[in-house]
């Protein structure tokens, strides 16, 4: 973390098996630093005190954590580990691997020198260009009302902030608006309904289903929809 500072390189930390101790507590205060807004405030405490020989860029203790090092944590869900909170799923984008790996042989390219910067402008003006449109705002809107008044589940704020810069980066990358709105939801939202009693729930699950066809247009919301048929098998 002391060596990115110093640099422009992409940093990447592995955190393997992240939930044998229970992640919100271990974690806690990166997940807090990191939601603020302001970068400059982004400081973790390394020790209590601070000497003149303190290396150059521990100021009070606290060393200044870099925009340029990134966060990759798994996870496994069995009997031996804990569950994972909201507090930590709120603040990630989860990624799920269900299907056995395949071996496949790569496409040879060559090497390329990708830093941080050239990375952060590339999300940036896909932000820029790729706004989320008023209209599928408007949709999520109605969504959020519908979840709530149906399941008792709000996404709030933090989750919407996520969305729009999610989903311009989506479609920069080739994908469509609303297909970058189905997998955030289905990643970042539904995920909360494992919370709930799923026999209560399971007479509505198929009007749901049918509100975000007719919301969002006929099977464009195609992950959501297997997520919620999946969890409906479960009862």
């Amino acid at each position: 973390m002391y060596v990115a500072g110093y640099t422009d390189d992409v940093y990447t930390v592995i955190l393997d098996e992240m939930n044998i101790s229970r992640v919100e507590y271990y974690f806690a205060e990166m997940l807090s630093i990191l939601e603020m807004p302001n970068k400059d405030e982004w400081l973790i405490e390394l020790v209590p005190n601070s000497w003149k020989t303190d290396p150059k860029h521990i100021h009070g203790g606290k060393l200044k954590i870099p925009a340029n090092m990134w966060y990759i944590g798994t996870i496994n869900n069995d009997d031996s580990t804990f569950m994972v909170t909201d507090k930590v799923y709120d603040r990630a984008m989860p990624i799920d691997i269900n299907d056995k790996g395949k071996a496949f042989k790569p496409k040879e390219v060559d090497a390329q020198d990708i830093n941080y910067s050239y990375l952060n402008n590339l999300f940036e003006t896909a932000m820029q260009e790729n706004p989320v449109s008023q209209e599928t705002l408007d949709k999520i809107e109605l969504m959020d009302d519908y979840v709530i008044r149906h399941f008792r589940i709000a996404f709030g704020n933090r989750i919407v902030s996520h969305m729009k810069k999610f989903v311009p980066v989506y479609v920069a990358c080739g994908g469509d608006e609303i297909a970058g709105v189905d997998y955030f939801i289905a990643k970042k939202i539904l995920r909360k309904f494992e919370q709930l009693n799923v026999a209560y729930i399971r007479d509505e699950i198929d009007p749901y289903v049918k509100f975000l066809d007719d919301t969002f247009g006929k099977n464009k919301m195609k992950e959501c929809i297997e997520y919620l048929l999946r969890l409906k098998k479960l009862t």
